[in-house]
């Protein structure tokens, strides 16, 4: 739901229709590619996030220039690069080989495992801009129109959008699999995600999801599988203090919110 007149994040690339809301069925299948879905669209929301706003922060030599908020983007994209490394690390050391074993093809998640390469490269080249750069070197546009973040976001981004639009269609051909050991592999791999990383995950990446997942969008009340508590927990602990999580489009509850660097009124994407 757009919070505002503003543009917001159904763009610059769209969000993906939860497949729940086009078919029904009882088998795993589609609960698992909705839940698929929603985990896409939070990175989708967070990457249209920054490319919305990026151009948008005064930078060193501008009029308006402070320092705090290059650091909060700075901070901010990081913890995005981060939970995209989480979110596939996840599939590539635990979904993808659990569910070739109880497949019996081990063959089976290979297309969007290879996938991954084709991005890989570039976000390190950004996860690198971002830990080298300091806020007065910050530039989302180099001084000739080339150069900067955006170049490098624009090098792989295409190639990562387009993954987590193929995968999807990868998951609603798994229609005949066995759903309930389709179901606790699932279950499995939820647990697998909350619980590996260090203790950074919860300063980093749960307050990014929680405040990109849109609780408003299709089929998407129940996401992240997070219990009631934890949007308390994470607002007044774990993101207190932390300017970087006023670029998140949601709140901590996943409610819409216009975007703090765009001009109310701008013409939509």
């Amino acid at each position: 739901m757009r919070p505002s007149n503003a543009r917001w994040v159904e763009g610059p690339f769209p969000l993906i229709e939860t497949p729940s809301t086009k078919l029904k069925s009882d088998h795993f299948y589609l609960k698992a590619a909705s839940e698929m879905t929603h985990a896409h669209n939070v990175l989708l929301r967070s990457l249209n996030s920054i490319l919305q706003q990026g151009p948008n922060i005064p930078t060193s030599g501008d009029t308006n220039y402070q320092e705090r908020n290059i650091i909060d983007f700075l901070y901010y994209v990081r913890c995005w690069v981060k939970t995209v490394h989480h979110h596939h690390w996840v599939e590539e050391t635990f979904i993808f080989p659990e569910m070739g074993k109880f497949s019996g093809n081990p063959g089976l998640m290979d297309g969007p495992r290879h996938q991954h390469e084709s991005f890989q490269a570039g976000l390190e080249e950004l996860e690198e801009y971002l830990n080298s750069t300091r806020p007065d070197q910050y530039r989302w546009l180099g001084s000739n129109g080339s150069g900067g973040m955006k170049q490098i976001i624009d090098s792989f981004s295409h190639h990562l959008t387009d993954h987590l639009y193929a995968e999807i269609e990868v998951f609603l051909q798994l229609k005949d699999l066995d759903s309930e050991e389709y179901k606790k592999t699932w279950a499995k791999a939820e647990a697998v995600a909350k619980q590996s990383g260090n203790f950074t995950l919860l300063y980093e990446m749960v307050p990014m999801v929680l405040g990109c997942a849109d609780k408003t969008y299709e089929g998407a009340r129940h996401f992240p599988p997070f219990p009631w508590i934890m949007p308390y927990i994470v607002k007044y602990w774990f993101a207190a203090g932390n300017g970087a999580w006023r670029f998140n489009p949601c709140d901590f509850w996943g409610q819409p919110r216009p975007l703090v660097f765009i001009t109310e009124g701008e013409a939509g994407n």
